[in-house]
């Protein structure tokens, strides 16, 4: 049992079951075969839901089901980026990204900001390596600027983004659920396309590829953890200040009314249109998300954290997936008040 764990009680409320219904209905219409759901509302775990199976060896998902949640690992490479700059290793947020990466006409005017708020302008096409857009002119969601932290952290730090989390992080909390996976395991949930066809990515365990697996209750203690603070119980997992960087918003002043982040976690203090964000969530809420339909939301007013799970890659005709992540926060802040 880790930390957290031992923190938390158990005390599922029948409240939940509209939000499990919404789920179900939403797992079944982009045709995903497991969602799941983690939910935790001050000292207490209030939802937790599992159904669906592994479509590669049929059997059904559980409270240990590893999804892979994609692009919500880019939360995790922001806080090794955030403990880099609080150890003084990166020197800060505003440092130029060639001070460490030598002189380059695509870094020209771009830094560390840049890079963890999707505002650095440049190609996600590595073939091509170019420069679209002057850094801090245009918020363009991709993973471009990902391969130049990994060449920063290790340049600044000598450790890959896995070393440094599972020091500061996964060993303290003892998060085993946790992990960049180059190995198939009984746990680990098969994606499936928009043809149906199961798939597992595996990479190696740098924290540098899209192979991080999570179990839904261990993704929600890494929302906790960011609620909290860092701190759990008496103990600062990681220093307040280090948190606070990652989910304040940082994206340049010049951009404030598109979209919002914090090192990749995504805000909405300025009531952007297109935000991932539901209307319905309070100031000062954060959320990560990943392409097979996994989601963090924090929403510290309401002292929550809510995981929601799903095992899809695509978006099959008529479904909106910006609407339909802006419902699920509308429908988690729904219940939260009626408690």
């Amino acid at each position: 049992m880790n930390k957290i764990q031992q923190l938390l009680t158990k005390r599922e409320s029948e409240k939940f079951n509209q939000l499990y219904h919404y789920v179900n209905r939403v797992k079944n219409q982009i045709s995903a075969s497991a969602s799941s759901i983690c939910i935790i509302h001050k000292s207490e775990i209030i939802a937790e839901w599992y159904e669906g199976i592994n479509p590669l060896s049929l059997r059904k998902v559980n409270e240990k089901t590893r999804y892979n949640v994609f692009s919500v690992r880019k939360s995790y490479i922001g806080l090794a980026v955030a403990l880099l700059i609080y150890e003084g290793k990166i020197s800060s947020l505003d440092e130029a990204v060639s001070t460490y990466l030598g002189k380059n006409e695509r870094y020209n005017g771009m830094t560390i900001r840049h890079l963890v708020t999707h505002t650095h302008g440049l190609d996600d096409n590595q073939q091509r390596n170019t420069k679209l857009f002057p850094a801090g002119t245009v918020w363009k969601y991709n993973n471009a600027g990902l391969s130049l932290l990994y060449s920063i952290i290790l340049k600044v730090s000598g450790s890959t983004v896995n070393e440094i989390l599972t020091e500061h992080v996964f060993n303290p909390l003892h998060l085993n659920e946790t992990g960049w996976e180059s190995e198939h395991g009984p746990d680990l949930l098969a994606d499936v396309n928009e043809r149906n066809e199961p798939n597992i990515r595996l990479e190696d365990d740098t924290g540098f590829e899209r192979n991080l697996f999570v179990s839904a209750r261990d993704l929600a203690y890494w929302g906790y953890l960011h609620l909290k603070r860092g701190r759990i119980r008496e103990e600062q997992i990681i220093p307040e200040a280090i948190v606070d960087m990652t989910t304040a918003v940082q994206t340049p002043e010049t951009l404030k009314h598109g979209p919002q982040n914090g090192f990749f976690w995504f805000r909405n203090e300025n009531n952007f249109e297109l935000s991932e964000m539901g209307e319905e969530l309070p100031a000062g809420s954060f959320q990560i998300l990943g392409a097979s339909g996994c989601a963090c939301l924090v929403i510290p007013e309401y002292d929550t954290v809510a995981v929601r799970m799903y095992n899809k890659i695509g978006n099959p005709s008529g479904y909106d997936y910006l609407r339909e992540i802006n419902n699920f926060g509308n429908e988690v802040c729904t219940v939260i008040a009626k408690k």
